[in-house]
């Protein structure tokens, strides 16, 4: 049981263990049906513990279609005769090795969500030591086991720092695409039409419709059916400067410039000409000084500023 509930003594732990084993064991008797409910009413721990220990043999019972040791001795456990010498050792076993299977380095594994609202920035660091820096608006679902190591990016871009261990795959799966590392750090974004992968160190395996090795500071796209995008060697630290507040462009469309800068406010920003969003924009901009950024923009380009109201900028020809 987590350690942070330690209060719970370990003689209702374990007698929680042997109740459920027994109340599942198919011989159970009215009469040791009612010694139970009155061992529930007893203490309020007892129902804690019983409830919890409950929820883990449903967990191994979810498994019946697979086939690995844990599940097989905690069910081969199960007692075909009412002796409490039985259920003790099916309890002991439950304790020690059962639960364990719901670990992160366990045989069925662990399982969390992790998600950041707009304009935040989280560092998530994993049981094996692996980092995920989460950017802005971005949702992750994560699966550790014994056997692998799987990452789900949902939406928007996270920066992995992957601890290197053999025999035990780390992945991402991204649209219709996998990234797999092979001991690196790299990073990946979800937009819209696309997803980009950039290797900041060592090597990536990119995985769609086809199969790619990426290295150091290459940048490889592919669209939501898997089909790969152009490659381009640049600076992965321009790429993924937001790990440090900044925003690098080099030549880039206006339009996708505000896109980006809009990811990290509610202010919504607009072009109020299409031909306008073909202009390019090169700098360095802090995140959270958009004003500042649109100020910059309107010294360099041929635009003027306009505040409709306080949540809305639009960009005019000048």
């Amino acid at each position: 049981m987590p350690s942070s509930e330690s209060h719970r003594s370990s003689s209702a732990q374990e007698e929680a263990i042997a109740w459920v084993v027994k109340l599942r064991s198919g011989t159970c008797t009215t009469g040791q049906r009612r010694q139970f409910f009155v061992w529930m009413a007893k203490n309020p721990e007892n129902a804690k513990c019983y409830a919890f220990f409950d929820a883990q043999w449903r967990n191994l019972d979810q498994l019946k279609g697979l086939d690995f040791p844990v599940r097989s001795q905690a069910l081969r456990y199960r007692p075909r005769r009412q002796r409490w010498r039985s259920l003790a050792m099916a309890a002991s076993f439950l304790l020690a090795a059962g639960l364990t299977a719901f670990t992160p380095d366990g045989w069925y594994g662990w399982e969390a969500s992790y998600a950041t609202a707009r304009g935040r920035h989280e560092t998530i660091t994993l049981a094996d030591g692996s980092r995920l820096e989460l950017n802005t608006d971005t949702e992750v679902k994560v699966h550790l086991s014994h056997w692998r190591r799987c990452v789900e990016l949902l939406r928007g871009e996270v920066f992995f720092s992957v601890a290197h261990e053999p025999g035990r795959e780390f992945a991402v799966m991204a649209a219709n695409g996998r990234i797999v590392d092979i001991g690196t750090a790299f990073d990946v974004y979800v937009q819209a039409d696309k997803v980009s992968v950039t290797v900041a160190q060592g090597k990536v395996r990119v995985e769609a419709n086809d199969s790619l090795e990426l290295t150091e500071n290459q940048t490889l796209a592919y669209n939501r059916k898997g089909s790969f995008m152009l490659i381009t060697n640049g600076s992965a630290a321009n790429l993924t400067a937001w790990r440090q507040g900044q925003l690098v462009f080099n030549g880039r469309r206006l339009d996708e410039v505000l896109a980006e800068l809009g990811r990290y406010h509610n202010r919504q920003l607009f072009i109020a000409d299409s031909s306008l969003g073909k202009l390019k924009v090169s700098g360095r901009f802090h995140i959270n000084q958009v004003d500042s950024a649109l100020a910059i923009i309107a010294s360099t380009l041929p635009v003027n500023i306009q505040r409709p109201d306080p949540n809305r900028v639009v960009l005019t020809s000048r």
